[in-house]
């Protein structure tokens, strides 16, 4: 099978960011905010700095922690047939962005502070739409206690959807309080570490530190088999080197930093390379998701994960709010279609605004369309001698006709996008449609699915313990 990739790095380029990563952790070293795990650390082979404030990882731990990091992951569902498993041969699977501080309409440009619901209507907005794989929440439940926040979130994502949820943990109490409330839905702990029906975004904090909360709250899930994306988000030239190349280096090294802390927590512990990297606009000191060479950036993270075999999320599949400008789908695949093509199992992004600080129901709705064409062009192609087909081109070598031959009337749905999907076209095929049409399409599909009548997909005796556990936390 054939499948279209970008590469950045050769082979010698990423054994020499390899080694400065090694270097990196062997002699700087990370911060690392939590004594306990400052103290795991040190107890499987890790050093202080001289000054204390330190951690050296030196090269033998990097090593033993590759060889016990499971090169596959299932993120489970509730519902089996909807399980993402990576890597998969397939296709990219993706998922929306997370956890925006606000909502925009985009028809009226009116913004909003989010609420429990909207986490609710994202999440229902997502289960609804078959080119989102798994569910991240999209917005904050920014109405609740900050001690209930992201349980309750949780709650509200299990009782929208049946698929794989994403999530992130602030702290231990908060990581264990979502272990406890999805073991309720996986009838205990063992079950829910051989089928994980929620993941973690826990990520490090460039350059080369590690929150207390966030790293507990790592420790924690490692612990319990719960699936840790280390989302590295790392800005060149503001908090990694202004080099593309020094900023991977960086980036690698938090990494495999984060990966040694998943490991030595639980040997076998899930755990996936991960980077939300872009370069940083040194007139205003501000991140830059716009930037080209935010896809260079992704496409050599992306190339370092699989230089490790792990597991990888690097992508971001997202238009950035530019679904104002769309007449219809086929204007943003080119866009989309670049991104799928970065070397990385997962990629996330769907929906987001602001450079992922806010978030719209249209702009979701028009990012899993444009999505659902694109990744027709990051798929598998057959390379094997049928596909090839020398007899094919001999008989039409001597016809001189290709249309009537079985070998196109066999093939040419599963090779050609357009004659599967409609909006599968390239420019000029089609008349310009009206600017703006594209996000009246998706509000009147929001409100279609939103208007459905909804139950929770929790059963009520479920429901009952997830009260009891969220009402116990008040306490």
């Amino acid at each position: 099978m054939a499948r279209g990739r970008l590469q950045f790095l050769s082979k010698d380029e990423m054994d020499r960011v390899h080694v400065t990563s090694i270097r990196v952790l062997e002699q700087v070293g990370v911060a690392v905010h939590s004594e306990p795990t400052r103290k795991m650390l040190c107890d499987a082979g890790a050093s202080l700095s001289k000054d204390g404030k330190r951690v050296l990882v030196p090269e033998r731990l990097v090593k033993d922690c590759l060889a016990t990091t499971p090169r596959s992951v299932v993120l489970a569902a509730r519902e089996p047939s909807m399980d993402v498993g990576i890597p998969d041969s397939d296709r990219l699977r993706v998922s929306n962005g997370g956890e925006g501080v606000y909502i925009r309409n985009l028809l009226t440009g009116e913004s909003k502070t989010p609420t429990t619901e909207d986490v609710r209507n994202f999440a229902l907005l997502g289960d609804s739409m078959p080119a989102v794989d798994f569910v991240w929440h999209m917005v904050g439940a920014l109405d609740q206690p900050a001690r209930l926040k992201g349980t309750v979130e949780m709650r509200v994502g299990f009782e929208s959807t049946m698929k794989h949820i994403q999530s992130g943990a602030s702290d231990a109490r908060e990581a264990r309080a979502f272990v406890q409330l999805a073991s309720i839905l996986t009838d205990g702990r063992e079950e829910l570490r051989k089928r994980p029906i929620f993941s973690c975004v826990q990520c490090p904090i460039s350059p080369l530190a590690f929150d207390e909360g966030l790293v507990e709250g790592q420790v924690e899930l490692a612990r319990a088999g719960i699936p840790v994306v280390s989302m590295v988000a790392a800005v060149a030239g503001l908090t990694s080197p202004v080099t593309l190349s020094g900023s991977i280096a960086q980036i690698n090294a938090e990494n495999l930093a984060s990966m040694v802390i998943s490991q030595t927590a639980a040997k076998g512990a899930p755990w996936i390379y991960s980077s939300d990297s872009c370069p940083g606009d040194l007139r205003t000191g501000s991140i830059d998701y716009g930037a080209l060479e935010s896809i260079l950036l992704r496409t050599g993270t992306g190339q370092m994960g699989r230089f490790y075999g792990l597991p990888t999320m690097t992508a971001g599949i997202d238009l950035e709010g530019s679904a104002e400008l769309l007449g219809s789908v086929h204007e943003g695949v080119p866009h989309m279609a670049l991104m799928g093509l970065v070397p990385s199992d997962l990629g996330s992004g769907l929906g987001s605004l602001d450079q992922a600080a806010g978030a719209s129901y249209e702009q979701y709705v028009v990012d899993a369309w444009v999505w659902d064409v694109a990744r027709e062009f990051v798929r598998d192609f057959a390379t094997d001698d049928g596909a090839i087909s020398f007899d094919t081109i001999r008989e039409a070598g001597l016809d001189g006709n290709f249309l009537g031959k079985r070998h196109t009337l066999g093939r040419f749905k599963a090779e050609s996008a357009a004659a599967r999907k409609p909006e599968a076209v390239m420019f000029g095929r089609e008349g310009a449609p009206p600017r703006g049409q594209l996000i009246r399409r998706a509000s009147e599909e929001v409100v279609r699915v939103l208007s459905k009548p909804r139950r929770s997909l929790i059963d009520s005796a479920d429901q009952a313990k997830i009260d009891s556990l969220i009402k116990g936390m008040t306490r």
